[in-house]
């Protein structure tokens, strides 16, 4: 067994064990401290959420109130709810106009010679059937098209 003389302090005797338990009671009090600190930052800052959520509520209440301010009677205006209405689903169809067809992007592509999918449906659009690029990327083709990469990086179209 190890003798221990008087000469030694209690801190020298003391086991590694001892140590880093106590080493560990230190760092677990540091934590504790940094976790009071979030939790008060933590309630500020929801303090400052709630108040901004009204704030924008509020906001939004007010041109309710200020078209009724304007002489529309209070019960024209819609009432003020915190729900939005969800809009149905759009009745399915053909979104591109029944005349734009792919004989017509071909009639275009001959008059243009080659062109990218925006210009011939400005062309297509500019004769009074509104058409998108999307469309007309499809319809040429079934016009038997031909697509290449441009060297602006865009998709032109060409016959033959």
């Amino acid at each position: 067994m190890l003798q221990i003389d008087g000469a030694t302090s209690a801190a020298e005797r003391q086991s590694p064990l001892v140590t880093a338990a106590q080493r560990l009671v230190g760092r677990i009090e540091v934590l504790v401290v940094e976790v009071a600190k979030l939790r008060a930052d933590n309630a500020s800052l929801r303090r400052e959420v709630r108040d901004a959520v009204a704030l924008l509520e509020s906001a939004g209440s007010a041109p309710a109130n200020h078209r009724a301010a304007h002489g529309r009677a209070a019960s024209a205006s819609k009432p003020a709810s915190g729900r939005r209405r969800r809009r149905g689903r759009a009745p399915k169809g053909r979104a591109t106009p029944a005349e734009v067809t792919a004989d017509v992007v071909r009639a275009v592509l001959v008059k243009l010679g080659e062109a990218t999918a925006s210009e011939i449906a400005a062309e297509i659009t500019s004769a009074g059937a509104p058409v998108g690029g999307r469309a007309v990327r499809f319809l040429a083709e079934r016009a038997g098209a031909t697509t290449r990469v441009g060297e602006d990086g865009q998709r032109r179209y060409r016959l033959g």
